[in-house]
């Protein structure tokens, strides 16, 4: 998968760590990050520690579970840094990148991201944090 150039938003999943990725990403020559994380602060400290010229990164606290913050963050992105040309979900069982290349690209935007993200993130919670999410998302409808 090529880095270079693209725009990478890397989405942190409780458990998740962002920062292995996004020092990778940045080394592979992306040429903006954004970083979200659940946890308050910690998308925003890491950004500021590994913002540079030709590869800004912007921190935000956001929880891709909820499809309103993934609507933020892509508004967040395009704002600041441009279009989204790879998606990172990072969980406590690894990483999975969504190509926004290999959406069908006549939806809308949104509408495309959710059904990869949501893939993304069952692949990578352990078993048991699956039923527990499912069970906290029945109770909450």
């Amino acid at each position: 998968m090529r880095v270079a150039g693209q725009v990478v938003v890397i989405a942190v999943l409780d458990g998740g760590d962002g920062e292995l990725p996004a020092r990778r990403f940045a080394a592979a020559g992306a040429t903006g990050l954004l970083l979200a994380d659940p946890r308050v602060g910690i998308a925003e400290d890491l950004a500021a520690a590994l913002d540079r010229t030709g590869c800004p990164v912007v921190g935000v606290s956001s929880d891709i579970h909820q499809p309103s913050d993934i609507a933020a963050l892509v508004d967040t992105c395009e704002k600041h840094l441009g279009r989204i040309d790879l998606f990172c979900v990072a969980g406590p069982d690894g990483e999975r990148v969504v190509s926004l290349a290999e959406l069908p690209g006549d939806l809308d935007r949104l509408a495309e991201l959710l059904h990869p993200l949501s893939e993304a993130i069952g692949e990578l919670l352990p078993p048991q944090r699956r039923a527990r999410e499912a069970q906290r998302r029945t109770a909450a409808a």
